[in-house]
């Protein structure tokens, strides 16, 4: 998830400072196993990040590991404010639904994956958009990333809830689709690039503006 404007939450007095090794990312947390974990992330996501011609975490980055947050939120990336919030690996798995496409990941690797999503929005701040707000495009690339993050059998483990033959067009990713039904525009994304000739050329042309496949939408008066 992604936001706009900077609300920043003030940490607990017990939690902790760290600054990832060779990683230009300070975290904070309580437990030193998450510390571990947002570090080994970050790590994972650079390989990822510049395998896949994504652009690099060159901006310094907080990663705060937290305990509750607004809503159902499991991370949230504050636009233009370096910060990401996520909650813990035990709370993350407790808010998962049971038949959610990320069900069968373990605890450790749903949160991964939940951090990659989000350190993929930290990447790719500022996108082109040539309308008010452009919520499908971040949001695709983000999936795509901690999808992608993930080892082939959890993929194919992923992939045995979508139809991957169906032709995904455009319209299928329909803002109102992400935020009615995120699984399923999660879904749709995967099966889109997937059947992409060169995917990771595509997800550039997004993050460059060259593609765009978000809507315009009129708020109503």
């Amino acid at each position: 998830m992604m936001i706009t404007g900077l609300a920043l939450l003030s940490s607990p007095a017990s939690s902790k400072t760290r600054l990832c090794e060779s990683e230009n990312v300070t975290v904070s947390f309580q437990l030193e196993e998450h510390a571990e974990m947002v570090c080994k992330g970050v790590r994972k996501a650079k390989v990822l990040f510049e395998n896949c011609g994504m652009p690099s975490l060159s901006t310094p980055l907080r990663i705060d590991v937290v305990e509750d947050m607004i809503g159902d939120c499991l991370g949230q990336y504050h636009c233009g404010g370096n910060l990401i919030e996520i909650i813990s690996p035990a709370v993350m798995q407790g808010r998962g639904e049971p038949d959610g496409v990320f069900a069968h990941l373990s605890s450790g690797k749903y949160f991964q994956s939940v951090l990659i999503h989000e350190l993929a929005h930290a990447a790719t701040d500022g996108m082109p958009c040539p309308f008010d707000f452009c919520h499908v495009g971040p949001e695709y690339v983000a999936y795509s990333m901690q999808v992608m993050s993930l080892s082939r059998e959890e993929q194919m483990l992923f992939e045995q809830s979508i139809d991957m033959d169906n032709l995904i067009s455009v319209e299928h990713l329909h803002p109102l689709v992400l935020f009615m039904a995120p699984d399923v525009f999660t879904q749709r994304v995967w099966a889109h690039l997937k059947q992409r000739e060169a995917p990771c050329e595509f997800l550039g042309q997004l993050i460059n503006g060259e593609v765009i496949i978000d809507f315009e939408t009129v708020e109503p008066k």
